[in-house]
């Protein structure tokens, strides 16, 4: 049955449709230049006009998509074919249109394509090429050529054309990537449910459903190398679906290898380092393999594309939060009651200002009769002359009998008032108003109270909803942790998973997913042990990798533990020792739970080798970074030969907390509530002292003090009376001295930029209701750094700061490379500046001066050796030392590096000792 169109949704059609005759009218031009827009405007029109129930349209519209796909391969015979159906298929669309804008209906469009010459255009150029409707996707892989139709590029290209697209269009993106991303976890949800049921109808439906939007969405922005691998995808699900291909491993390993490949096209785009090239060399060897094991679609005949071609779904735009009906009828009933609240509020300000009013003519009246009083009787001249009769004073009132109203009623008959009389009578009057006004004004503040309840209750419930509209499951990102498995190299391992149903805000979800990626990856590479030396320790040649998400009050916590070898505390130490990050004597003292958390030392790696999964040095320091963005922790622990167990605790959500205010030394900080356990105040000679430090009993435990007034350099309180705030900190409590409590506030947390916002006992800042700024602390983050050995352990530090630290510019096109280079840069106590390519970094000398100049090679729009070269044309930078930070370590680069000016030539992974040593004779030559 076809949907019937609202006017609005009509006209927006035929507008869309109408820029599809202009363009199918410029065919002749494009055909010879670049048909890609030909192409968009097809699939839009098929699509559009498959939703909208105008099958004839539809199917003329899926018939020029696939003759402008392979258009490229045209001759000049051929492409004039294509130009000369595209006239003729954009007069009977024009006349479709036309009576669809008169009377809702498109007519036989087929037929009058047909009688118009259509048919014998579309022989004529069958004729000349059998596969002129044959998608190219299928036409190039049935013959095993290698796909070209990238927008013009190769391969190799598709990076910087992803990356490209992405700083071109950076608002598409922010709606286009997430879309892509909720269907790719769709797609492997559905192949997974496919192998489990056999190729279940519906299963495959979805799946269909999920690539075909995705090719739509890509080529709908201009995303054309996602685009055209999801067209691919699409062509085999096709085959599929019309039963003339079967659905079995094969099929299903192809599509998992081109989704996981569309992944990391979108990770590219964002500037991260993905082994993308040989995952797309992958799927296209995948894809050539299952075209050439079966026979290659024959292309349809004249008739069959026009009448019998099937319409495809139009692509939804789908949220990455979804909402249940349910949840929006609460949200709009609560909305009408906040609208009947403001209605009474309203009310009421009405009659304050009525109330305002009254007091104001009280007022006047009180003036005014106060200023006759005293001119009467304070002001003795003024007193004297009122004795005297005044010209033109009025005269008494005499009646027609001749005597006066004194004269002619006696006191009892008339009320004969005095001054005096009049003003206590006036008082009178004013006391009674004032007595009604109060009255009013009691009655107003109360209602004003019992309004204000009911918005503090909306509120808090409107709060409740909009952040259960946020929350989504942990099973979305359960899907990512499958497909690492599944690329695990030389092991066997069984992913166990629960609590795939536990809902988190989907920004804490986000937040999660590059550290869950990490753990696994780490449990893969550096735990399970490969079979065969699990046969020799007694152990099953499968290992396990288990990851649980539960919920404890406002906190969830996910553990994710493996049965492999276990953390090697010493191969830990030694490898901090050998990078530079610690030395001989720091680590020889260490406990084992201090040497563990050695793991989160930026560049860390004790893999021997460079793999997929392990040995770039950049991992668990990337863990922690990411959590205390999420506010949140980490715990290990570990066993030799047993395995070992991260547990991260995040918040339910980030957007809105409860914070308890305390004062500390005339400064106000607050305390995430979530945290909160107790609030305590004891006796000084209560407190206990354990292993030398202060110490407080709580619940049979003691429990260790940490004065926040150490945090400020704030002498401690001398009271007798102590302050403590108990919190939950990890994996145990912290008692948190202060001056005073001033109350749990609901509050909006914000994060804290850098370089404060890398400190690990910030959680970020809210603005009080006076305005002012105010640090909220994350007691895991307290417990970590332990305030009262911070001076020991800074000086202890190889990573203390320089006197004075160099302005760095550091240009590389990958955001890991900055975040992680620049964190390490600040760390040292530098002053950094980053740029994403080399023309960003010009700009910043065209402003700036800086100490010294990191590059990285290979970037786009201005290359890191075109960079170098600039630098030492420009007199004014001439100078300037420039070291070159690359993952290319052939003498090659090096040559031309050293002979364009390089000052030092670094290679990825970071050396942190020789980079500290090349800016340490930087600054050297500087102070000379």
């Amino acid at each position: 049955m076809r949907t019937l169109p609202t006017p609005d949704m009509l006209e927006s059609f035929l507008g869309e449709a109408w820029e599809a005759v202009s363009t199918l009218e410029q065919a002749p031009a494009l055909l010879a230049q670049d048909p890609q827009p030909l192409v968009v405007m097809a699939h839009r029109l098929k699509g559009s006009a498959g939703l909208y129930g105008f099958s004839e349209v539809s199917q003329l519209g899926g018939l020029l998509e696939r003759i402008f796909e392979r258009a490229p391969s045209f001759t000049a015979f051929q492409r004039e074919k294509a130009a000369e159906f595209s006239r003729l298929a954009a007069a009977c669309l024009s006349e479709a249109l036309e009576r669809i804008a008169s009377s809702g209906e498109e007519g036989e469009v087929g037929l009058a394509l047909g009688q118009a010459g259509g048919a014998g255009v579309l022989l004529d150029l069958l004729e000349a090429n059998p596969t002129a409707f044959r998608p190219a996707s299928l036409a190039g892989q049935a013959d095993g050529d290698q796909p070209k139709d990238y927008g013009g590029t190769g391969l190799h290209d598709i990076p910087a054309q992803l990356r490209r697209f992405r700083l071109e269009n950076p608002e598409v993106w922010e709606y286009f990537a997430p879309e892509v991303s909720e269907h790719l976890e769709a797609i492997h949800a559905a192949t997974e449910a496919l192998l489990a049921s056999g190729g279940a109808a519906e299963h495959l439906t979805a799946l269909f459903r999920s690539m075909h939007t995705i090719k739509g969405a890509a080529y709908s922005v201009g995303c054309t190398p996602i685009g055209t691998l999801a067209h691919r995808l699409e062509d085999l699900l096709v085959e599929v679906r019309e039963g003339s291909r079967p659905w079995d491993a094969a099929v299903a390993r192809v599509i998992l290898q081109g989704s996981d490949t569309l992944g990391l096209m979108l990770s590219a785009a964002e500037g991260r380092e993905t082994p993308l090239m040989p995952a797309l060399e992958e799927a296209h060897r995948l894809l050539g393999g299952v075209w050439s094991e079966g026979a290659a679609p024959s292309p349809p005949g004249t008739s069959e594309p026009v009448a019998q071609g099937q319409v495809s779904p139009a692509p939804v735009p789908r949220s990455t939060v979804r909402v249940s009906l349910q949840r929006l009828e609460a949200l709009m009933n609560l909305a009408s009651d906040a609208i009947v609240s403001r209605a009474r509020l309203e009310r009421l300000a009405a009659q304050l200002e009525e109330a305002s009013h009254t007091l104001e003519v009280s007022q006047a009246r009180f003036q005014r009769t106060a200023a006759e009083f005293e001119a009467r009787y304070l002001n003795p001249r003024l007193a004297s002359s009122e004795a005297r009769p005044q010209d033109g004073a009025r005269p008494a009132l005499t009646l027609s009998s001749g005597l006066s109203l004194a004269e002619l009623f006696s006191e009892l008959e008339f009320d004969r008032y005095d001054d005096l009389s009049i003003l206590a009578r006036s008082i009178a009057e004013m006391s009674a108003d004032l007595g009604e006004l109060k009255g009013q004004l009691g009655q107003l503040a109360r209602s004003f109270k019992r309004e204000s309840e009911t918005l503090k209750k909306l509120t808090r419930d409107l709060r409740g909803e909009v952040g259960r509209m946020r929350l989504v499951p942990m099973g979305r990102l359960y899907q990512r942790l499958k497909r690492i498995v599944r690329q695990s190299e030389g092991k066997q391992v069984r992913l166990e998973l629960s609590g795939e149903l536990v809902e988190v805000d989907n920004l804490v979800l986000e937040g999660l997913a590059d550290p869950l990626v990490h753990l696994v990856n780490n449990a893969i590479a550096h735990g399970i042990e490969s079979p065969e030396v699990r046969l020799a320790q007694g152990k099953g040649p499968e290992g396990r990798v288990v990851v649980r998400t539960f919920q404890r009050g406002s906190f969830v916590y996910v553990e994710v533990q493996d049965d492999g070898r276990g953390i090697d505390l010493e191969a830990v130490k030694r490898q901090a020792v050998l990078q530079g990050l610690r030395r001989p004597e720091e680590v020889q003292s260490l406990t084992p739970e201090q040497a563990v958390e050695l793991i989160f030392l930026p560049g860390l790696s004790t893999s021997e080798t460079v793999t997929r999964q392990a040995g770039r040095g950049v991992g668990m320091d990337v863990v922690l970074t990411n959590l205390r963005r999420l506010k949140g922790d980490i715990v290990v622990q570990t066993e030799p030969g047993l395995g070992t167990l991260f547990r991260l605790r995040v918040p339910l959500s980030l957007i809105v907390s409860d914070v308890l205010m305390v004062e500390v030394g005339k400064e106000l900080l607050a305390i995430p509530g979530e945290s909160l356990r107790t609030l305590r105040t004891v006796r000084a000679q209560d407190l206990l002292e354990r292993d030398g430090h202060p110490a407080l009993e709580f619940e049979g435990q003691a429990v260790p003090i940490l004065y926040l007034h150490e945090l400020l350099g704030r002498p401690l309180p001398q009271g007798p009376r102590r302050s403590f705030a108990i919190v939950e900190a990890g994996e145990g409590r912290l008692a948190l001295g202060v001056d005073a409590f001033l109350g749990l506030e609901q509050t909006v947390v914000k994060s804290l930029d850098e370089p404060v916002g890398s400190l690990p006992h910030l959680a970020g800042a809210t603005i009080s209701a006076e305005g002012r700024v105010i640090v909220v602390l994350n007691p895991g983050g307290l417990r970590r750094v332990e305030a009262p050995r911070w001076s020991a352990a800074m000086a202890g530090s190889t990573s203390t700061p320089l006197e004075r630290g160099l302005k760095i510019l550091l240009a590389d096109d990958s955001l890991s490379i900055r975040r992680v280079v620049g964190q390490m840069l600040t760390r040292w106590g530098h002053r950094v500046h980053t740029a994403g390519d080399g023309y960003e970094a010009l700009e910043l000398l065209q402003d700036n001066r800086y100490d010294v100049v990191i590059t990285d090679l290979e970037m786009p729009r201005v290359n890191g050796f075109e960079l170098l070269d600039e630098v030492r044309r420009r007199p004014d930078l001439r100078e300037t030392p420039v070291f070159v930070l690359t993952s290319r370590a052939g003498e090659k680069h090096q040559a031309l590096a050293s002979e364009l000016g390089a000052s030092g030539y670094l290679t990825k992974p970071l050396e942190e000792v020789k980079l500290k040593s090349l800016l340490s004779t930087v600054k050297k030559r500087a102070e000379v």
